[in-house]
């Protein structure tokens, strides 16, 4: 059986939303932004050379999938490849009801997200340094990852584990082509950004949910 595979535009309106939760809950975003930054001069979290500007333009991004109603499903996810904690601890500041578990293989990351954690008293994340192939993934647990994978090899480490959705932050080409070139029989949703040429940071941008 072929997979499905649905597109849908994502309108300005839903940017302008997402901004304005960050803007109500910008003390404590913007005390994670001074956190990751203070600790990217001293591990490679994120691009050395991205200002601060377009860190704070990579957390609106990383809100995009509430004004969409994406995280309501569940109540606990997985941000997996998680790396400086890019999209689980926006998402958990924001979702102060629902846990986030924020999943890198490279320990000495998950070492610096767990001070940036504390010091930003995100009380709902906790991080897990091993490979998703070796978390003990619940039933009920939905997983987001940002940028961290490509469609086939993230479907390969989760093997058979019981997830049932996964929320992937991609660039609109890449996603065509990797549900394209899968063989799996799921349910793909591409939500392509539409918000207009002054927008040069969402360009070519989406979101990629997978179902099954």
């Amino acid at each position: 059986m072929k997979h499905q595979f649905d597109k849908l535009k994502v309108s300005r309106e839903t940017l302008k939303d997402a901004r304005e939760l960050y803007n109500k809950n910008e003390t404590r975003l913007e005390k994670y932004i001074d956190n990751l930054l203070e600790w990217n001069y001293k591990i490679n979290l994120v691009s050395r050379s991205v200002s601060r500007e377009t860190l704070c333009e990579h957390v609106v991004h990383s809100l995009l999938p509430m004004q969409l109603g994406l995280i309501d499903a569940y109540d606990s996810w997985v941000d997996s490849g998680s790396g400086g904690g890019l999209p689980g601890i926006p998402l958990a500041i924001t979702n102060p009801d629902k846990t986030f578990y924020l999943n890198d293989n490279v320990k000495k990351k998950m070492r610096a997200v767990d001070d940036i954690i504390q010091k930003a008293e995100v009380g709902n994340a906790e991080t897990v340094a091993k490979s998703i192939s070796l978390v003990d993934l619940k039933k009920g647990t939905g997983i987001v990852t940002k940028h961290a994978f490509k469609v086939d090899d993230l479907l390969r480490l989760l093997g058979s584990k019981p997830w049932k959705t996964i929320i992937m932050w991609k660039g609109v080409e890449g996603a065509v082509n990797e549900v394209t070139r899968s063989g799996k029989n799921l349910k793909f949703t591409l939500y392509e950004f539409d918000f207009g040429n002054e927008e040069e940071f969402y360009d070519g941008k989406g979101l990629l949910k997978i179902e099954r």
